[in-house]
């Protein structure tokens, strides 16, 4: 019994439980959300298959052979395991890279908005055209906001920012103020009415 090694397979163990106990609370968490299965399935699969064979290899080393190939069983095990790893890496990617593809067709549709100001080694340097908003409507909605100050700060990544937010002149300043900030400014907009 070689002492080091039955250490590397005992850590080996541990690293393959881990990993499946981590890819089963996340499969559990996100199920409802019907999102990433291509990956923490696979993920998890090859955690349990790595344990099998970290235990054969475990026993093996404290002399209780479950067979008398148990070295054929702990290899096949690691490359059935990262065969499982790797199809599953390759399966989500693929879903993302579909994912990007389509997001970024749609941004490049956006982006026949721009203007086109030159080069630089190569590069194009693109300038976004700006809308023309009236003055009126920008006084307007400034000085009577449907929400509160700090609505924009509060809105998720990719969410639709309201007509009315876009005509506003603290556009910038609602999105990126910080609560503390937003508070005062309702409680001073409170206190003048």
């Amino acid at each position: 019994m070689n002492s080091l090694i039955l250490t590397f397979d005992i850590a080996f163990a541990i690293v393959a439980a881990i990993l499946s106990l981590l890819s089963w609370h996340t499969l559990k968490t996100i199920r409802h959300l019907r999102i990433g299965r291509s990956f923490w399935i696979p993920t998890f699969v090859s955690g349990a298959v790595f344990l099998v064979g970290s235990i054969f290899a475990i026993l093996h080393e404290t002399n209780l052979q479950l067979t008398t190939i148990t070295s054929e069983v702990v290899h096949v095990s690691q490359i059935l395991a990262l065969c499982i790893l790797v199809g599953g890496i390759y399966s989500y990617s693929r879903k993302v890279k579909g994912s990007l593809t389509n997001r970024f067709s749609v941004q490049e549709g956006k982006d026949r908005n721009n203007i086109k100001t030159g080069t630089q080694e190569g590069l194009t340097i693109e300038v976004p055209r700006q809308r023309k908003v009236p003055e009126s409507s920008k006084v307007e909605a400034a000085s009577v906001c449907k929400r509160q100050f700090g609505y924009l700060r509060m809105l998720p990544i990719g969410a639709v920012v309201p007509n009315e937010c876009l005509n506003c002149s603290r556009l910038m300043e609602c999105r990126y103020s910080s609560p503390e900030v937003a508070q005062a400014q309702k409680e001073r907009l409170h206190n003048k009415k």
